[in-house]
């Protein structure tokens, strides 16, 4: 019988790789974005977060995490008069892992660890100050000859009480139990939830102000970010954050740049353990 590494056990979590979320602009700010994330990309964070949106927008992003392992997606939304509709696709790669059916000196093989999963998102605004959205989701995850997948849902909600100022909340990675043959494992679902404010500080500077407290239900570990974005003629931003109690990661810094309808967007996380640093761009049309 084939030795593998299982990536889960018996009653612990899986999909580790959802961790890893797709919007570069929020993880320059260290993940905080359920109230402020925008664009396409931004369902990971809250299915409310494209609510409102008008004309088409679509953002692919690439990220180089630590040795071997990589993280890309595609995110499209297009907005109708009354709803919005996002579709997107998200992959991980842990790299290559050797496997033997004893101790020997060369390995049989490798085999490389991939997840998968979409997202298909309806959003929309309720009167002026509301806005919601649901995202139906396809998890597929697959560890040398054996795989799992499974459906699930995320559900979110933000609201604009007073004037540039944005509160938020979310479900993710909501979904069945999966299994690896006889061996089960859950979803890292998390409960999310945050607030944003914006200043305007002259007459083209705006600074964004964002927080995030997190809460993983079968883990019962928490989360706790914050991040800065200050932006001069919605055309240069730069992006600061600070996560609290990550082992791995603290500090991370982000570039964004905006002309017309064209973003392109850089994030730098500094990683602690000696593993140096990850990198992420991105590249979107629309807001």
């Amino acid at each position: 019988m084939v030795l593998v590494v299982v990536m889960a056990s018996a009653g612990h979590m899986g999909f580790s790789s959802l961790k890893i979320l797709p919007g570069v602009r929020e993880a320059g700010m260290a993940g905080a974005g359920v109230a402020s994330a925008f664009g396409p990309q931004a369902i990971a964070l809250n299915p409310a977060a494209n609510a409102g949106s008008d004309g088409f927008a679509a953002t692919v992003s690439y990220a180089r995490w630590i040795l071997d392992t990589h993280h890309q997606s595609l995110f499209v939304a297009r907005g109708f008069p009354a709803l919005c509709v996002g579709l997107g696709f998200a992959s991980f790669s842990a790299g290559q892992f050797e496997y033997r059916t004893k101790p020997t000196e060369e390995p049989i093989g490798t085999f490389s660890p991939y997840d998968f999963t979409a997202y298909l998102n309806l959003a929309r605004p309720i009167g002026s100050i509301v806005q919601v959205g649901l995202t139906g989701r396809y998890f597929y995850t697959r560890i040398f000859d054996e795989d799992a997948a499974g459906v699930g849902i995320d559900g979110g909600v933000r609201v604009a009480p007073v004037e540039r100022l944005t509160l938020g909340a979310s479900v993710i990675d909501f979904g069945k139990t999966l299994y690896y043959v006889r061996d089960e494992f859950r979803l890292p679902t998390r409960l999310r939830a945050g607030a944003s404010y914006d200043l305007v500080l002259f007459e083209r500077g705006r600074v964004t102000l964002t927080a995030d407290g997190s809460y993983f239900p079968y883990s019962k570990a928490a989360g706790a970010v914050t991040g800065i974005e200050c932006a001069w003629n919605e055309v240069l931003a730069l992006r600061a954050g600070y996560d609290f109690l990550s082992k791995a990661n603290n500090m991370n810094f982000g570039l964004g740049l905006h002309a017309g309808r064209f973003r392109f967007d850089y994030s730098f996380a500094a990683m602690n353990l000696d593993l140096g640093g990850a990198h992420r761009v991105s590249v979107g049309f629309g807001r």
